[in-house]
């Protein structure tokens, strides 16, 4: 089937699409803060990290397709 004549996707499709890639940005996220906090230890930079986290874990709840 060429590009142009792929069938659009659903919205539940989507949806569940959209919440795997939220996902996954919220559990590197949490990776790369851990990895940090564990490495480095705890300072204002840790606390940032948690915060974007945090704010990243909203938008999965937020933001809908």
């Amino acid at each position: 089937m060429a590009r142009s004549e792929r069938q659009p996707r659903s919205r539940a499709t989507a949806v569940a699409h959209h919440n795997r890639q939220m996902a996954g940005v919220t559990a590197g996220l949490l990776v790369v803060v851990s990895l940090y906090s564990a490495v480095l230890g705890s300072n204002g930079w840790l606390w940032f990290g948690w915060t974007v986290l945090l704010l990243a874990c909203a938008a999965l709840f937020a933001v809908r397709p």
